[in-house]
């Protein structure tokens, strides 16, 4: 192991989310400084987790002279110059033994959690080994939660951190629907914690506080539990309130919920 490296990605950073989201972790790991990889073979990655533990995400080997590969449809952002980085060549690992724990196994990576990387000389203790084929996210289209799922999503970022990520890296036009009438309301986010962000409120609140949920709770207490979240339209991360808020009575309008919905306006 005195030639494996050990590296926890932060959540912290946008560039990583939005490679992670994308599905080019290897790409975003080997664009390192020039002799980031000397003296190493191999590298272990993992993402960042609640307080010092870290999720097992891929295994890669170095292979040092080689060519860096790179995947034809990467995100344009991962080619651009970033600070002195260059591509190392870090290929995946036939018939890795490892690949049965991707994103299931969690481990303590230790009080100095500021230290992205260290050698795999470093014991870990493993804190955590679970079954999260359910949990991966399925895709924004395919978004389609009651509200207890909803809730359960946004309070265990361990289990679901696949979710955390992918809804924390856009905002959107959402609709809730009332599975008991049929009836709309459809809401937008522009926050800095995306999507999650606002259905977070849903999650604690359950009227989000929205007057007319507000309302609906008063007449009849149990009325969320029939409620169904979807997302309509994924929308960029740093738009505006006022763009985001046009789109927003756009798909209104399409589906008027004004007149026939859980819109007030």
């Amino acid at each position: 192991m005195n030639r494996t490296l050990l590296i926890r990605h932060s959540l912290k950073h946008q560039r990583f989310i939005n490679a992670y989201r994308d599905g080019f972790i290897r790409e975003y790991t080997q664009k390192q400084s020039p002799h980031f990889f000397d003296g190493y073979d191999k590298v272990i990655v993992f993402s960042a987790d609640e307080g010092t533990t870290a999720k097992y995400l891929k295994s890669y080997e170095i292979r040092h002279g080689e060519t860096p590969s790179i995947s034809q449809d990467c995100s344009p952002f991962l080619l651009e110059p970033y600070k002195d980085e260059i591509m190392h060549p870090l290929f995946e690992i036939d018939e890795d033994p490892l690949n049965q724990y991707e994103n299931k196994l969690f481990i303590e990576w230790g009080k100095a959690a500021v230290k992205w990387y260290q050698k795999g000389t470093n014991e870990k203790i493993i804190t955590q080994l679970v079954n999260t084929n359910q949990f991966v996210f399925p895709g924004y289209e395919n978004v389609l939660l009651t509200y207890n799922e909803l809730k359960q999503i946004i309070e265990d970022r361990s289990t679901y951190a696949d979710w955390h990520i992918a809804l924390s890296s856009i905002n959107a036009v959402y609709a809730i629907t009332d599975c008991s009438n049929g009836k709309n309301y459809i809401g937008s986010s522009y926050n800095k914690n995306g999507l999650l962000g606002r259905w977070s409120e849903y999650a604690a609140t359950i009227d989000g506080g929205n007057e007319v949920f507000k309302q609906l709770l008063v007449q009849d207490s149990g009325a969320y539990l029939h409620f169904q979240y979807t997302i309509l339209k994924v929308l960029p991360k740093d738009i505006t309130a006022i763009e985001a808020v046009e789109i927003e009575n756009l798909f209104k309008r399409k589906l008027q919920t004004i007149q026939f919905g859980y819109n007030h306006n």
